[in-house]
């Protein structure tokens, strides 16, 4: 009853005025209001700050300094290998494997259209077959940066427009769509094994997303970056690639038939960004 009490609830909230709210209020550096917070959050959530790049509460300089903190060098080591695929973000896997005429899985009996989450491709991934999948639900505890999980070179972005509801397990089980409702950024690079993407969806209380060459992306009108707007060189797996100003899920896409996954790896797995999830190899 309280399950899908928050579920309905979350239809009537003002989402984009509650949205620019706490985006003030998280990054507000008065003391008397930061300090307190960063604290609570940190307790209620028992955030780990071991592998943080500053460990002591007191080095940042707001809350959402303190959410998307930097990890210390080192702190996630990266799985070797030429054909690793590696976990984009800290988080829990919800689903993986690969869409069934171009359903992919949000939670157990309930699709979405994956060239509905994507959105209109750009020119290097027009004619690919995407199909493979990862899905990571960030928890508010975790570390809430983002990666490339192949080597590859950017070739644009996008930024879809849409709802912020929860994406929680509950909510992901109650909205059809959800992924495919929520405002997203969807970053796309050319790898060894072709085209891939990586979704990083919005939700309730996120106040924007973000990128190391984009900075924050205001949460506006539909927006996309071609070639001339994103790093030409190429990039390492593991490079960070974009950010989450209050947290949610990530969703990698790869050609249909490239990924093995590790048996290690299931629904309600814990992750590590870094962490090897399985192989790829060019489909076919």
């Amino acid at each position: 009853m309280k399950a899908t009490l928050f579920v309905w609830m979350q239809y009537l909230l003002p989402q984009r005025l509650l949205g620019r709210c706490i985006y003030h209020v998280a990054r507000s550096e008065w003391s008397v209001l930061k300090t307190p917070l960063i604290r609570w959050f940190a307790k209620q959530y028992r955030v780990n700050l071991d592998d943080a790049d500053r460990p002591s509460l007191a080095d940042y300089d707001s809350f959402n300094d303190f959410f998307t903190r930097a990890l210390r060098p080192g702190a996630r080591p990266l799985a070797t290998g030429d054909s690793a695929l590696l976990a984009p973000a800290d988080g829990r896997v919800t689903e993986f494997g690969t869409a069934t005429h171009g359903q992919a899985l949000q939670a157990k009996g309930m699709p979405y259209a994956l060239e509905e989450l994507l959105g209109a491709r750009p020119p290097s991934a027009a004619e690919a077959d995407l199909g493979d999948f990862v899905t990571i639900y960030l928890a508010p505890y975790d570390y809430h940066r983002v990666h490339l999980p192949l080597a590859g070179t950017l070739t644009g972005a996008r930024y879809i427009p849409g709802k912020r509801f929860s994406v929680n397990e509950t909510t992901a089980r109650a909205i059809p769509g959800l992924f495919c409702r929520n405002e997203r950024l969807v970053l796309w690079a050319i790898t060894a094994i072709g085209p891939i993407a990586v979704v990083l969806v919005g939700a309730l209380n996120v106040a924007s997303l973000a990128t190391p060459w984009l900075g924050e992306i205001p949460s506006t009108g539909p927006r996309h970056w071609g070639t001339d707007d994103v790093p030409a060189d190429p990039l390492p797996p593991g490079a960070e690639i974009g950010r989450f100003n209050l947290g949610s899920t990530v969703i990698t896409v790869l050609p249909r038939g490239s990924a093995s996954w590790d048996s290690a790896i299931g629904v309600a797995r814990t992750v590590r960004m870094g962490m090897r999830l399985g192989s790829v190899a060019p489909p076919g």
